[in-house]
């Protein structure tokens, strides 16, 4: 199964979405740290990210901008993970170049469907 990197400051969030995730095969790996998202995702090479928006220190759409700048990363799936359901906001992070954009809470089942979409069993970045 693919590799996912979870960005949320919130530790019950992380704790949850790898518990769900882990359970279905993925190796997930957490940071509760937005300045640390780009080294740690040089170091992990995830398949997926799943970045949380409002952060301290360092947004999710500043996240998301550093992490497209870089080539490794240009085709990555970015899947915005946060409780901001504001349209502008949404339009900015598909702006920036995130391929999904989800509203907390979401049901698990709908969760691993839509990570599913994106980077299947293999966890290429390939749709299937």
């Amino acid at each position: 199964m693919g590799k996912i990197l979870i960005v949320d400051d919130d530790q019950g969030t992380t704790k949850l979405l790898e518990f769900i995730l882990a359970k279905e095969g993925y190796d997930v790996a957490t940071i509760n740290n937005g300045s640390e998202t780009l080294s740690t995702a040089f170091a992990y090479h995830p398949n997926l990210i799943l970045l949380d928006l409002m952060m301290p220190s360092v947004d999710g759409f500043e996240i998301c901008k550093n992490l497209r700048a870089e080539s490794q990363f240009a085709h990555i799936p970015i899947v915005f993970f946060t409780s901001v359901s504001d349209v502008a906001k949404k339009v900015t992070a598909f702006g920036l170049g995130a391929n999904d954009y989800m509203i907390k809470p979401i049901h698990p089942r709908e969760l691993k469907l839509r990570i599913k979409a994106l980077i299947g069993n293999g966890g290429n970045g390939n749709h299937r």
